[in-house]
């Protein structure tokens, strides 16, 4: 049975490399990213939130969703390619829904 797939992306910062880029450049890196996001079929579910103003490692975050695992696999993969890794200090957190008894002892 296939089960959605949530994943929780944590925003660090920018490097170096992307803020050497162009604006054309920038424009082209993000095209390839939704292309990327959208052809793995996943959506975001949540606005982007900021929250530097309440810890020292985390600039923004938000959430997306996956229609499965492979769809999950598919969009690193994608955004990989286009060169995002180069670009972005992140951190992702991957889950599935469950029920609140399921997640409290």
């Amino acid at each position: 049975m296939s089960q959605k797939i949530h994943k929780l992306c944590l925003i660090r910062s920018y490097t170096e490399a992307y803020f050497q880029l162009s604006e054309e450049e920038k424009q082209k890196l993000w095209a390839e990213v939704g292309n990327a996001i959208g052809g793995a079929g996943a959506t975001m579910t949540t606005p982007y939130y900021e929250c530097r103003w309440s810890n020292d490692r985390y600039k923004t975050f938000f959430i997306m969703e996956y229609p499965n695992i492979e769809a999950a696999i598919a969009d690193t993969a994608g955004v990989e390619k286009a060169g995002l890794f180069r670009y972005l200090v992140s951190e992702t957190i991957l889950g599935i829904e469950v029920s609140e008894e399921a997640a409290t002892p």
